[in-house]
């Protein structure tokens, strides 16, 4: 996936990671086989940049929020994976998630976007998956909330 955050890098797209992949960057050993992605659901513009960075990679493109809330997630079957756009997440808003947003390093060394630790906790305790219990504790212990 590093090639995918390269292009989205290089193209200036804005994104955040969240989920499965962001915990483990944040520290928690954990496997995933999805990438998701926290985009801005209406910014046609970073939509387009998106979909020119991937448009090698994407078999349908990245399209915006629709007035009732259709495509508020959306799913790509690639090769390296299952990358998921996600235009609404519970518990953030993309501005104020992007501000305290911080660049990690994945393990090819590319740079990735990720929600903050206390950001990630939001999502994961607006969500309260029985899936998102241990990443609750995990980033209350890192953030110092245990």
């Amino acid at each position: 996936m590093d090639t995918i955050f390269q292009k989205l890098n290089q193209a200036g797209a804005r994104y955040l990671l969240i989920g499965g992949q962001a915990m483990r960057l944040h520290g928690l050993p954990r496997y995933s086989m999805d990438w998701d992605l926290f985009i801005p659901s209406k910014d046609e513009a970073n939509h387009a940049l998106i979909n020119e960075a991937l448009k090698d990679d994407l078999e349908l493109p990245v399209v915006l929020l629709g007035s009732k809330g259709e495509n508020f997630l959306q799913t790509e079957q690639l090769a390296l994976g299952i990358l998921q756009f996600h235009l609404v997440v519970p518990g953030l808003q993309f501005a104020s998630a992007e501000k305290e947003s911080l660049f990690l390093q994945e393990k090819g060394g590319t740079l990735v976007r990720c929600v903050s630790a206390l950001d990630l906790l939001k999502s994961k305790l607006a969500a309260n998956r029985p899936v998102d219990q241990q990443d609750i504790l995990f980033l209350r212990v890192k953030l110092g909330q245990d």
